[in-house]
């Protein structure tokens, strides 16, 4: 009997049986959700980089991460100050080395002081240590010209991504036609569309202008208000200042105009404000929300209810992966605000490394502190070179046929828009087309316009990536420096733009290098243009013979590592070549001593 029995059980544990969790039974609000700057696109180029790496021919040899805002992914260098403090407070032990500047120490003595057992390892208040919310809020009045603000008002989080779901998770309710409406900008970052179906509630989308350079336009706001009230209610209107992907900055009259309107319309506001370090353009200027909201007096400035956000991830900080920002709440009720404080402590508290980065980020140091040189000047290298790359690319965008970029004059992206010809279309569609090399986030959740397409491109993408045909010297992985390529007499992209009748690129290498090695393919124009099938040009030096490679209809060249010894910093590699040849550099790396 006990045998049979045993029987039994094994054998209905041998039947399988649903599982608990399918696509059928899960949430569905999580079904819905669509992430694009991490959605199907970045998968496909991840498998594209899975394939190089495995060796699959490709007409490219690397995907270009322009998709996503993280500017030290794309090569930036950390701010050498934040890094300094951070180190000194993850391990206390370097206080005593020589090797950190005095105001840093003092900086990490300060911040461990205020934590639990003074060590960054413990937990701190789920709305953040309460030193560094109190240097935030000193940040806010200088920033906003002395308009106080409080500490009690500002929560620490996780990064801003963090900060706005957890806002919204308090504002959405109700069911069907009473559900929570949340108008959103459009083009827009897709953190809002995603988080909205994750809540289940509705999206109301009101579009930018691109024609009067992506501006919010009122009557298109009234617009999508009162046919977003059939359907559902409305509660919250966002805006992103500076405008994530569209590169926009709000003047304060725009800004004034918004707050009325949702003083009007009862609305809460939600001010993205992470890019306001990023603004470029002259005659461009951030304005904070608050600012602007308590500078219009009553009744706007003690009824309006706002919540504002930013974050140590973008600005000239680039600090994406430790995870720090905060939200300031603003006339926000006494009671829901204790809702808020609970919201947080489900989640303990925000990471004590990213709170650190915000402390340094509102709190630099100053003129009389022995960092301070450095930091102005690394702060003011970072910021110009975006700045510089804005405008080159809105200058190489609008010389290309069938697309048209707006200028930038923020944040950190350029949004150009992309008319595709009809048989491009279909060629792709029959062809089944890969992207060429560049991974792009699309423009989210924007009305679609035939054949028309707007990628949003990182600025921190590396300044010779697609420009013209010349490629962009790149190192080998095991290595951290890179060159910058330019060319001599012309702008960057010039030199394979051409035909030109004399192309010398030159390529500028890093300090205490020991070897270089170049790989480089030149292609042929198109008919009735002829070009020998092969030919001789001068490297560095050396007469190297091009000869044609079939599969390109160009000409490739591979050099063995060749010693740097004599070299100056700046040095010809490729000497004059046949007016009718364009130039691409397709591979350098080179070897450190």
């Amino acid at each position: 009997m006990a045998s049979r029995a045993g029987d039994h059980s094994q054998a209905a544990m041998n039947v399988l049986r649903e599982k608990v969790l399918t696509l059928d039974t899960m949430n569905p609000c999580v079904q819905r959700l669509e992430y694009a700057v991490r959605g199907p696109i970045v998968l496909r180029a991840l498998e594209l980089e899975a394939e190089l790496r495995q060796g699959v021919k490709k007409p490219f040899t690397e995907v270009i991460r322009a998709n996503v805002g993280d500017a030290q992914a794309m090569g930036q260098k950390p701010i050498t100050f934040l890094r300094q403090v951070l180190a000194l407070c993850i391990y206390p032990d370097l206080l005593n080395s020589p090797d950190f500047p005095e105001d840093a120490k003092r900086r990490a003595e300060r911040i461990l002081q205020a934590c639990g057992g003074h060590s960054l390892g413990a937990y701190s208040i789920s709305s953040g240590i309460q030193l560094i919310r109190e240097d935030v809020a000193q940040y806010i009045e200088r920033r906003d010209g002395g308009i106080p603000a409080d500490p009690n008002n500002i929560f620490l989080s996780t990064g801003a991504t963090d900060a706005i779901v957890t806002v919204l998770e308090l504002l959405v309710t109700g069911e069907g036609r009473t559900r929570t409406g949340v108008l959103i900008p459009i083009p827009q970052y897709p953190l809002y569309s995603a988080a909205l179906a994750e809540l289940n509630a509705v999206q109301v989308d009101y579009y930018l202008d691109e024609e009067r350079a992506w501006a919010v336009d009122m009557a298109e706001l009234r617009r999508a208000l009162h046919q977003a009230r059939d359907h559902c209610r409305p509660r919250v209107l966002c805006v992103i200042n500076p405008g994530n992907p569209t590169g926009h900055v709000q003047t304060r009259e725009c800004i004034e105009d918004m707050i009325r309107f949702a003083f009007e319309e009862r609305l809460f506001l939600l001010a993205d404000e992470v890019y306001q370090d990023n603004v470029y353009a002259e005659g461009s200027q951030f304005h904070s929300f608050k600012k602007v909201l308590m500078e219009m007096g009553p009744p706007y400035a003690v009824q309006q209810e706002l919540a504002s956000f930013h974050s140590i991830s973008k600005g000239y900080m680039g600090e994406c992966g430790f995870r720090g920002g905060y939200v300031e709440v603003v006339n926000m009720d006494a009671m829901v605000k204790q809702q808020l404080l609970k919201l947080r402590s489900v989640r303990l508290c925000p990471t004590t490394p990213g709170q650190v980065l915000l402390d340094m980020v509102v709190s630099p140091p100053a003129p009389s502190d022995p960092s301070f040189t450095q930091f102005q000047a690394e702060r003011r290298a970072v910021l110009a070179e975006l700045a510089a790359k804005a405008k080159l690319t809105e200058q190489v965008f609008n010389q290309a046929p069938g697309i048209r970029c707006n200028p930038v004059q923020g944040a950190m992206y350029s949004f150009p828009r992309v008319q595709l010809p009809p048989r491009a279309v279909r060629r792709a569609q029959d062809d089944h087309s890969a992207p060429h090399g560049e991974a792009a986030a699309p423009a989210g959740e924007a009305e679609a316009v035939p054949r028309q397409v707007h990628p949003r491109v990182l600025l921190r993408t590396p300044l010779g990536a697609r420009l013209g045909r010349q490629g962009r010297p790149w190192t080998d992985s095991a290595q951290d420096s890179e060159g910058s390529l330019e060319s001599s007499g012309f702008a960057p992209a010039a030199c394979g733009a051409g035909p030109l009748p004399l192309c010398r690129p030159l390529i500028k290498l890093p300090d205490g290098l020991t070897s270089w090695r170049l790989c480089a393919l030149l292609y042929t124009p198109p008919p009735p243009l002829s070009t020998p099938d092969c030919f001789s040009v001068q490297v560095w030096g050396t007469q190297k013979e091009w000869s044609r490679r079939a599969s390109t209809g160009g000409y490739l060249l591979q050099t063995p590592h060749l010693p740097l010894a004599g070299s100056p910093p700046w040095s010809q590699v490729l000497g004059q070549t046949p007016a009718n040849i364009h130039i691409r550099i397709r591979r350098l790396s080179w070897g450190r001593v």
